[in-house]
């Protein structure tokens, strides 16, 4: 068998080795195209390629079908267009049956409008993020379109959350027990709010300044001035007793209705107060008995200004 070859120290700049003119070879420097068979190799130095002949000079990954390192450790299936590692049976464009390691800082790019994460098969989907022996916390964060600040922070068990949060639909397995009360903004519930009245009602109540504003105008038809007493639970044989004093004469029934006077008295009456503490007639209309005024004790008026006597339209004095 003969063999064809140049070899280095002679004065061809290529290399060639291999069999005859009529077999395959390899070669490098100038690309061959003479004395050629389908099967020879051209190393492109110039380049670092390799090409092969087959009725004309081809990149070797072009000619290459399949290709399966080591068993499996790198599978191209040309047939299904999908690569492997780690396995010679993929259904995805890219397979890896293992972990994937990134190198620094990396990025992850997509071109449509989203990116998914689903299971394979159909089945729930997880997606951790988990940090490694170290102990430390991970850390998962969104950021705004400028993505110059953080909008959502997920770190270990606290989550912040950068402006507002709108939720759509039910949420399920939780209440306002499982949420923390704020200081600034608080919530209140039907019976944390009716608590809060009953605390505030017990005991002394403290009014502030009334105004004519909140005052409402109408007859009193009956006020008692006198402490009331805290009887605990009233049940409905209980009874109240409410001691008025000594009564002055006896009461006398009147010839309509179903009620009787403590006092007899018949008519109606004004309250009486002296000149030098008038009530303000500011209001107009009132009447009122002047016990002590100048011309003797009269009924009084009030037009809006002044108390003025019945009998004369005179300034009570």
């Amino acid at each position: 068998m003969a063999i064809f070859g140049n070899f280095k120290g002679t004065t061809q700049s290529e290399f060639k080795i291999g069999k005859s003119s009529t077999g395959s070879k390899i070669s490098t420097g100038t690309l061959p195209s003479s004395d050629i068979s389908n099967g020879d190799l051209f190393i492109d130095s110039s380049n670092s390629t390799l090409q092969v002949y087959n009725e004309g000079w081809k990149s070797v990954g072009s000619t290459l079908a399949d290709l399966n390192v080591d068993s499996g450790t790198l599978f191209v299936d040309s047939s299904n267009d999908t690569v492997s590692v780690g396995s010679t049976s993929s259904n995805e464009k890219l397979f890896v049956n293992g972990s994937l390691r990134l190198g620094t800082n990396p990025t992850i790019k997509f071109s449509g409008a989203y990116l998914d994460v689903a299971h394979s098969n159909g089945t729930a989907t997880q997606l951790r993020v988990r940090d490694n022996s170290s102990g430390s916390d991970p850390i998962f964060k969104v950021y705004d379109a400028s993505n110059s600040s953080e909008v959502f922070k997920v770190e270990g068990g606290t989550t912040t959350i950068t402006g507002d949060l709108a939720l759509s639909g039910s949420i399920t397995g939780a209440d306002t027990d499982n949420l923390s009360e704020g200081t600034t903004n608080v919530y209140f519930t039907t019976a944390r709010a009716n608590s809060a009245i009953d605390a505030k009602l017990t005991g002394s109540l403290t009014f502030g300044d009334i105004t004519a504003e909140t005052v409402e105008t109408g007859v009193v038809e009956g006020v008692v001035f006198q402490p009331i007493t805290d009887y605990g639970s009233i049940t409905s044989s209980a009874n109240i007793t409410i001691d008025y004093g000594a009564v002055n004469e006896t009461g006398t029934v009147p010839a309509i209705g179903d009620f009787e006077y403590i006092s007899d008295i018949f008519g109606p009456t004004g309250d009486s107060f002296v000149v030098a503490s008038l009530p303000s007639a500011a209001q107009p209309g009132q009447m009122i008995y002047v016990s002590d005024e100048t011309g003797g004790s009269v009924m009084a008026f009030s037009d809006g200004t002044n108390w003025r006597r019945i009998t004369d339209r005179a300034i009570v004095s």
